[in-house]
C-alpha cells in the first residue's frame, strides 16, 4: 500500500560515535513538521543533550518543529560550498532534509544523522589525500570547489568559507610526513583545511588568521590550535576542538565532543547570525533582532561556571575590537555541551576583516549602539557593560590587561614563520593592534564615568 502524502513521514537515526543512539528525528513533509526523540538509553546516560531549546524533557506535545529545524540548518555550509551540495543533490535549497541525509555523516559536534536502514557499506568510503592532489584541487576549483571529491559530499562543516575537513594523526603542517584521509564514519576527522582564497579580494587571508589566531594565544588558552601548511599554496590547518584522537594499539581512536554555537544555544536561525537582520542599508539597520552581544552574554546562565563564562566573552569582544574582526558574528562562538549546561569553546574564526578594503566593516553584532571602530565610544561601552551586566572596573582591567599582552605583538609576528610577502601584509595589522589596544585603555577608563542612570 502506497503511503498518501500525508503520512509521508522521513526518518534518520542520531547517533554519537560507535553507533550508540542519541535518538530519532523524523520530518513529514507535507506538514513541514519536524520532530524528535530521545532515546531511553541515551536519556539514562545523560551524556548531553543536543540544545537548551531541545532538553532531555519534550514539553507537552513535543518540542517545537521550528526549534529543530533551525538546530539542524546551523549545522550546514553556508555560501558557495552549500550551493555546492545543493546542486550536487539537484534539492531545493530550503530542504533541509535532504540535505541532512546527504551531509549528516560528519557534522560539526559529535551527532551523526543517518537512515536507520543505511549500512555501513552504503556509506562514503575514507581515502587519502595526497598533497600534490589537494594543491592542484585548490588552484583549480571554483568557490565550493573542495565540497565534491570522487562524485561524493564530502564536507559539511558549518560557515561561508571553503574548507575541507581531514584525519591525520599529526598536525599536516607541522609534519610535512603526515598522512591525510578524507574521513567518513567510522573514521572521523581531526583538521580542517582553509585554503587561501583564489581572488584578489582576500589577500594572505590565510596568513591573516593566523597571526590573529597566535596572538589571541598570547592572550588567553582558549583558542583553536592553527599552523600553516605549504602545498605550495597557503593553507590554514586547524586541530579540530570537537574531537579527542588517541593512539590505541597501534591505532587512532577518534572521540567526538558535542558543540553548539550561540545561535543554536540561543534558538537563534542561522539568518539571524547577524544583530541587523536586514541589513545596513536606510531604515533596514534600526531592524536588530538578530544575534547580539547582550544575547550572547545571556548564555552564561547555561553554563556550568556563569562568571568564567563572561570573562571568557568580555576577552573575546575586546579582542575582536583591537583586531578589527568586523564579522564576528553569532556562528562565532561556541559551547561544548556537557550534561544539560555548557562550556565556552575555543575561539576560531579569528581574521581582520579591516584589512581588506572591499569587504563590508560594520560590526556584525553591536558594541552597546557602535557598528564601527570609531563608534567605540566611551559611552558605548559603557552601554555595553550595562547591557550584558559587566561592571566597568572589570571591562578596564580586561582592557589594560589585552594591551600589556598586545604590546608584544610585533614578536608574535617575528616568531611566525611567514614569507616576506606575508610579513609586509602583516605589519600594519600589528601596528594597529597596539594602537588600538592603548586606545581602549583609554576609553575603557572614561567609561566608568557612565553610570546606570545615563542609559
Amino acid at each position: 500500500m502506497m503511503n498518501t502524502p500525508e503520512t509521508v513521514v522521513h526518518r534518520l537515526q542520531v547517533s554519537h560515535g560507535n553507533e550508540m543512539c542519541v535518538g530519532e528525528l523524523t520530518f513529514t513533509p507535507r506538514l513541514d513538521k519536524w520532530t524528535f526523540a530521545y532515546d531511553d538509553t541515551w536519556i539514562e546516560k545523560r551524556a548531553f543533550q543536543l540544545s537548551p531549546a531541545i532538553p532531555w524533557q519534550a514539553p507537552e506535545g513535543g518540542y517545537d518543529s521550528n526549534a529543530i529545524r533551525r538546530f539542524i540548518v546551523n549545522l550546514f555550509p553556508e555560501g558557495a560550498p552549500l550551493h555546492a551540495v545543493i546542486e550536487q543533490l539537484h534539492v531545493a535549497p530550503s530542504n533541509a532534509f535532504a540535505l541532512l541525509r546527504s551531509m549528516g555523516g560528519e557534522t560539526t559536534g559529535a551527532l551523526e544523522f543517518h537512515a536507520a536502514e543505511q549500512q555501513p557499506s552504503e556509506r562514503a568510503k575514507s581515502r587519502d589525500l595526497p598533497r600534490a592532489e589537494l594543491n592542484a584541487r585548490i588552484l583549480n576549483a571554483t568557490e565550493g570547489g573542495l565540497t565534491i571529491w570522487d562524485g561524493k559530499l564530502r564536507m559539511s562543516i558549518a560557515g561561508y568559507q571553503d574548507k575541507l575537513a581531514v584525519f591525520a594523526a599529526h598536525d599536516p603542517g607541522l609534519d610535512p610526513d603526515a598522512a591525510m584521509w578524507l574521513a567518513e564514519p567510522p573514521l572521523a576527522s581531526t583538521y580542517i583545511l582553509k585554503p587561501q582564497p583564489q581572488t584578489d579580494r582576500t589577500p594572505h587571508l590565510v596568513a591573516n588568521e593566523h597571526y590573529c589566531m597566535s596572538l589571541a594565544a598570547s592572550y588567553t588558552s582558549t583558542v583553536a590550535r592553527v599552523s600553516i601548511m605549504r602545498l605550495p599554496t597557503p593553507v590554514l590547518v586547524i586541530e579540530r576542538f570537537d574531537r579527542l584522537h588517541t593512539a590505541k594499539e597501534n591505532q587512532i581512536e577518534v572521540r567526538k565532543l558535542h558543540i553548539i554555537d550561540a545561535c543554536q544555544a540561543c534558538d537563534m536561525p542561522v539568518d539571524a547570525k547577524y544583530e541587523r537582520t536586514l541589513g545596513n542599508a536606510g531604515d533596514l539597520a534600526m531592524f536588530r533582532d538578530g544575534m547580539s552581544l547582550p544575547k550572547l552574554f545571556a548564555t552564561e546562565r547555561l553554563t556550568h561556571h556563569p562568571a568564567r563564562t563572561r570573562l571568557d566573552m568580555l576577552r573575546w569582544v575586546l579582542f575582536q575590537l583591537v583586531i578589527g574582526n568586523a564579522d564576528a558574528h553569532g556562528k562565532n562562538f561556541s559551547f561544548f555541551v556537557r550534561g544539560e549546561l555548557l562550556d565556552p569553546a575555543p575561539w576560531y574564526d579569528l581574521v581582520s576583516v579591516e584589512q581588506y578594503s572591499m569587504l563590508d566593516h560594520t560590526y556584525a553584532m553591536a558594541v552597546g549602539d557602535a557598528f564601527t571602530w570609531d563608534e567605540v565610544t566611551p559611552f558605548n561601552l559603557a552601554y555595553f557593560a550595562h547591557q550584558c551586566r559587566i561592571d566597568t572596573a572589570l571591562l578596564r582591567r580586561e582592557a589594560a590587561r589585552l594591551e600589556r599582552t598586545m604590546s608584544k605583538a610585533r614578536s608574535v609576528l617575528d616568531k611566525q614563520p611567514y614569507t616576506e610577502e606575508e610579513r609586509d601584509f602583516l605589519l600594519p595589522l600589528c601596528e594597529m593592534v597596539q594602537a588600538r589596544s592603548q586606545a581602549l585603555v583609554e576609553r575603557t577608563k572614561a567609561a566608568g564615568t557612565f553610570t546606570a542612570e545615563h542609559f
